[in-house]
């Protein structure tokens, strides 16, 4: 009888288990095989864990064992410190606007470019030295006039 009684419980798991499939088959599609696998976890003694939002795998000797079923989404942690650093950077920026202090910055910006004479400087010397030292055309140009349009010693006065 104790061996009549376990199959029946067992059978019962196994039910309460496709009826747990079927909720979320209503929440997300569900594949044959991630049918087939739960159907057999449940037959192992494997039990749902509810309220998980976020799994982090890690590989050590342990006792314990859990599958995840779903979509897997790897998170690269550099991309998001990036993602929040430019984010805050920007947020900066929108204040120090709102402040007034990014307007007076660009006014002498503009009357310094008409006093600045680009003759003996090539076009692709000053779009390297602005792209690599993150500044606008006239500080760029007055740097490479400055080095004679040395564009090491150019980028180095404007980065350091």
């Amino acid at each position: 009888m104790v061996k009549g009684d376990k199959p029946e419980e067992h059978a019962e798991d196994v039910e309460s288990g496709e009826e747990d499939a079927d909720v979320v088959g209503e929440e997300s599609v569900q594949s044959k095989g991630e049918r087939k696998a739960r159907k057999a976890l449940s037959k192992v003694g494997l039990q749902r864990v509810q309220g998980i939002t976020r799994v982090t795998m890690k590989k050590r000797n342990t006792l314990f064992a859990y599958i995840v079923f779903g979509e897997v989404k790897i998170e690269d942690q550099n991309a998001i410190a990036a993602q929040a650093q430019a984010a805050a950077s920007q947020q900066q920026m929108a204040t120090d606007i709102m402040n007034g202090a990014g307007a007076d910055d660009e006014m002498p910006e503009l009357t310094d470019e008409a006093a600045v004479d680009e003759s003996g400087v090539e076009e692709k010397d000053i779009e390297l030295v602005m792209s690599q030292a993150n500044v606008n055309r006239t500080k760029a140009l007055k740097a490479l006039k400055a080095n004679d349009n040395d564009i090491v010693n150019a980028i180095m006065e404007l980065t350091l």
